[in-house]
This record gives C-alpha cells, structure tokens and sequence, in this order.
C-alpha cells in the first residue's frame, strides 16, 4: 500500500497513550463518537452502517449553533487497528486528506498518530506552511480526545 504523502510532508501529531491499538480502533470504528473526538464537529447526523470501510461515509455538523455548516466525510483507506485514511470536506475551506495511524507503544498503549494535508481549492491554493498553520495545533487536540476516550474503555466495550 502506497503511503499518503501527509505522513511525510505535514506536521505530524504523535500521541501516546495507555489504551491498546484495540481499545483506539473501537473509537474511531464507531462512527458516532466522530463529533466527541474531531475538533470542530459539532454533532453527527448520519454514519454509513459500513463505517469505516472505503468508501463509507459519516455526515456530520461543523461549528457552533445556529451557525452550523452540514458536511460529511468520506473513508478513502482502512486497514483496522492500523491506519485509517479520510477525505474531510471542509467547507468553505475544500477538502483535506486526513491519515490517522496506530502502533504499538513498548511496554503497553499505542501511539496515535495523525497528520492531514489540504487536497481541494482554497487551501491548496495557499503554500503548505500558511495552509497547514492551524492543523497542527487542532491535530494535537483531536488525539488528545481520541486517547481520552480509548483509555476509558473496558475490555467489555471493544
């Protein structure tokens, strides 16, 4: 499988944390949960009963209330408790590849690691380090959720 160039050309958010591969993959598998980890998502509106396969998508509200922007986001690859790789529309602002990858932590846990390249106008219109400026910060916040949730799973949850 070909690596998606945001692993190597985007900032890269590593985050470790004690919950299993197993225990993160749960989350992210359970399309709902989309809203309480994705900074910005407000609340979800649908999620494909096939989430997280190709081509799956989940619908879901980005903003605050009343000045919501309905938007979706589209699975582009998934190999489970490994990588999920995501096409998020952002509008007004085009579309962004999203590479979301789980390794094994030594001595227990998982590393999360998340990385997202703009992939449509206007963003890509902008050079990376303009464009890429607040993903970073908001990629660093969106593991911290991501690992918040996983680790307050039970084995009985996954």
């Amino acid at each position: 499988m070909a690596e998606p160039d945001e692993i190597h050309s985007a900032p890269l958010v590593r985050r470790e944390t004690s919950a299993s591969r197993k225990q993160v993959w749960a989350v992210i598998a359970d399309g709902w949960t989309y809203s309480q980890w994705v900074v910005g998502n407000s609340r979800m509106r649908a999620v494909d009963p096939r989430w997280p396969q190709p081509g799956s998508t989940i619908h879901h509200s980005i903003g605050v209330w009343p000045a919501l922007i309905n938007d979706s986001t589209v699975v582009e690859s998934c190999t489970p408790e490994d990588e999920l790789v995501l096409i998020a529309n952002g509008r007004p602002f085009g579309k962004a590849r999203i590479t979301l990858r789980l390794h094994d932590r030594e001595g227990g846990g998982c590393i999360i690691e998340m990385a997202e390249v703009p992939v449509s106008a206007p963003m890509k219109w902008l050079p990376d380090p303009i464009a890429l400026a607040g993903v970073f910060p908001r990629n660093k916040e969106t593991t911290w959720r991501l690992a918040a949730i996983a680790e307050r799973r039970t084995s009985d949850d996954v």
